[in-house]
């Protein structure tokens, strides 16, 4: 299972009106509580191209937790969040992508998850404004 996921059918998007330092401090501070590992923080440039990684005044940023698997009687499951940060001033547009894996006789992949991705994005919105 690669870290980077890529451009997702069901990305969940939020707007966060502060500076790009307090952002990425609170996604990882939620992260950790919600039982997420961080294992890398990187450019997204990196993966793949948008007009916001160009020098412009933008500041960007992937948050790439490690797996979390769970265990259940008749399957196992992996999932993993890539979360997107791009700043410009004291307001941040910031991107959950969200996979899981599922190996039964054939592969399941899903890039959905509304419960998890909201509940992280609301904590968020929670830590920043105290």
């Amino acid at each position: 299972m690669p870290e980077y996921i890529s451009r997702a059918d069901h990305p969940y998007d939020r707007k966060f009106y502060a500076g790009f330092e307090k952002v990425v401090s609170s996604f990882t501070y939620v992260l950790k509580s919600h039982g997420w590992a961080i294992i890398n923080e990187v450019d997204p440039a990196t993966f793949e191209r948008d007009d916001r990684y160009d020098n412009n005044g933008f500041q960007n940023l992937i948050i790439i937790t490690d797996v979390k698997k769970h265990f259940r009687v008749v399957s196992s499951s992996s999932e993993r969040l890539n979360v997107f940060v791009h700043s410009f001033g004291n307001t941040c547009d910031v991107e959950i992508r969200y996979e899981s894996q599922t190996p039964l006789v054939k592969q399941f992949i899903s890039t959905k998850n509304d419960k998890i991705a909201q509940s992280i994005l609301d904590a968020v919105e929670q830590e920043i404004n105290r």
